[in-house]
């Protein structure tokens, strides 16, 4: 996506992962989404299957009621682009390490 859907998808998350995964992607309730380690697949095809269908079981809802696929492709690009950055405070990693 380009610059500007990718700015829409920052807004989404601010305002709908923040609260669990943390402002900068480090963690909180929900897992780091900055580091090598991922539960459901850190390819932009399984995170927005992750944001699409949720976890129920870990507690994360399925956003598809209240995000349209244009919405979740932004968003998921925009998690993307938050691999290997660094957040101010790192949740421990979860997950299989990235190869």
């Amino acid at each position: 996506l380009d610059g500007e859907s990718i700015e829409a998808g920052q807004v989404i998350y601010q305002s709908k992962c923040a609260p669990c995964h943390a402002a900068d992607g480090g963690g909180l309730v929900g897992p780091n989404l900055t580091d090598p380690y991922w539960i459901h697949g850190e390819d932009i095809q399984s995170i927005f299957r992750t944001i699409k269908n949720g976890v129920p079981e870990k507690g994360m809802i399925s956003w598809k009621e209240q995000l349209n696929p244009l919405q979740i492709q932004q968003v998921s690009s925009f998690i993307v682009g938050l691999q290997g950055t660094t957040p101010a405070v790192a949740k421990a990693p979860q997950g299989d390490l990235r190869p």
